[in-house]
């Protein structure tokens, strides 16, 4: 069976994919990235390094070809372009016929006004119309977004969140 991760030099990507070298051989796993060169470590150590680029659409069928099964990471940007990009993946993985798909979207996506959730309706919505299995890992707020708060409150700055009382699920 052979994996894929996209946005494999990316934070969330890249320890994706050194979690799953933990159990699955390198030879299974393939990456898709837009600069392979930032992948050598990777295919170093035999892994199946890809050039795609999900704003070059023509990239995407040689990434997704022969993959059994998708792990695909939203993308950062405005939420137009993510729609754009995450839709020319997702029609990628049916036209290699990929045969399952996780895809890292929101908590809560088909009902949340948060103005990311957008991104995830649509990518969602455009897994679903594929008929390719799939999971959506509708993980909480990355607990990476606040370094900048945490840095500003160990310098003496409140800490102020739209949470109030509430609680956060971390991921």
């Amino acid at each position: 069976m052979k994996l894929l991760v996209t946005g494999a030099t990316g934070k969330l990507g890249s320890m994706a994919v050194e979690k799953l070298l933990e159990t699955v051989p390198a030879e299974n796993v393939a990456v898709s990235v837009r600069d392979p060169k930032k992948a050598e470590h990777l295919r170093a150590r035999g892994v199946d390094v890809r050039r795609g680029d999900f704003d070059k659409p023509e990239t995407l069928d040689r990434a997704f070809a022969g993959i059994d099964r998708v792990l695909l990471i939203s993308t950062d940007g405005d939420n137009e372009t993510r729609i754009r990009q995450h839709k020319a993946a997702v029609e990628a993985a049916k036209r290699a016929n990929v045969g399952f798909i996780a895809y890292t979207s929101i908590g809560h996506a088909d009902e949340s006004n948060i103005f990311l959730a957008e991104v995830h309706r649509a990518t969602e919505a455009a897994i679903r119309d594929t008929g390719i299995p799939y999971s959506f890992l509708r993980n909480n707020w990355y607990a990476e977004n606040e370094i900048g708060t945490v840095q500003a409150v160990l310098g003496g700055a409140p800490w102020l969140t739209s949470a109030g009382s509430g609680r956060v699920g971390w991921a």
